[in-house]
């Protein structure tokens, strides 16, 4: 791999680790996703927000950008990689990461829910919001969806004490909608869609840059739109084509990636997926 980064004068590979946020592209859309939760943060009363888009679209990496941003002596974040548990589960994991190592949990779902209210207290006495962030939503059972409502009603001396940011996959959002008490409590929805044809050719100068090749121009534009057209548009999949675009480029040792160089990666992956297991 060392052979390759030289070969491609990079100090770093480009096309992996989603959650370096070194390698976010601004486009107009991932902009916007990431201006409005760092608005529904910052307004401090707005409860619930809901970011969904298509499995590979960038959610995470926009969450990892949104928690990069705010400042940690106004902000505690407690971020869940998954969601899919009971609502007592998910009340434990919040008050685990905001309480001392050495205090015990209570026994009653009652009594770590009060529990919670404390420590979010003791946050907003502290100077800091509390920023929940339950990523893979879409696996929330139904009666965790509606219980999360109780995060809701957490307040004190008039002001709100937590927001809650649920990411999930575009099947979250007629979730959200069969849970009237969440729905309704929802101030910000935003839905991520795969990238344009112009986004993708210059996502991939963006990572080639950000990698350390001095210009990034390593795509031909041919290339870039058959990147484009066979992983319509979401970036993992461009991620995962360029790669080993890359591989092959460096192999046959081409100065740049051509189309005929994608379409070869393609028609192999195809084949591959031909195979019986």
């Amino acid at each position: 791999m060392s052979d390759l980064l030289q070969y491609w004068k990079l100090s770093s590979r480009p096309f992996e680790a989603p959650w370096d946020t070194r390698f976010f592209y601004r486009s107009a859309q991932h902009l916007e996703a990431l201006d409005r939760l760092i608005y529904l943060v910052l307004e401090g009363s707005m409860n619930l927000g809901l970011l969904t888009g298509e499995i590979g679209c960038g959610k995470t990496l926009v969450r990892f950008v949104l928690q990069h941003q705010l400042a940690v002596s106004q902000f505690r974040i407690v971020a869940l990689e998954n969601s899919g548990f009971s609502m007592d589960d998910l009340v434990v994991a919040i008050v685990t990461r905001l309480s001392p190592p050495d205090l015990a949990l209570p026994a009653g779902k009652l009594a770590r829910l009060e529990l919670l209210h404390q420590l979010l207290e003791a946050q907003a006495d502290a100077g800091r919001q509390v920023v929940v962030i339950l990523d893979e939503a879409q696996d929330m059972p139904l009666e965790t969806l509606n219980e999360l409502r109780w995060l809701t009603n957490f307040n004190g001396g008039g002001r709100n004490l937590v927001t809650v940011i649920l990411i999930g996959q575009s099947n979250l959002r007629p979730l959200v909608e069969a849970v009237p008490a969440i729905n309704q409590r929802i101030s910000l929805r935003y839905h991520l869609q795969p990238l344009s044809e112009e986004d993708v050719s210059a996502y991939l100068v963006h990572r080639m840059h950000m990698a350390g090749h001095p210009n990034g121009q390593v795509f031909e534009p041919n290339a870039a739109i058959l990147l484009h057209r066979l992983s319509r548009g979401v970036p993992r999949e461009v991620n995962r084509l360029a790669k080993l675009a890359l591989e092959y480029g460096w192999m046959c040792q081409t100065p740049y990636i051509q189309s005929d160089h994608i379409m070869i990666i393609a028609q192999d992956l195809h084949r591959q997926q031909a195979l019986p297991a």
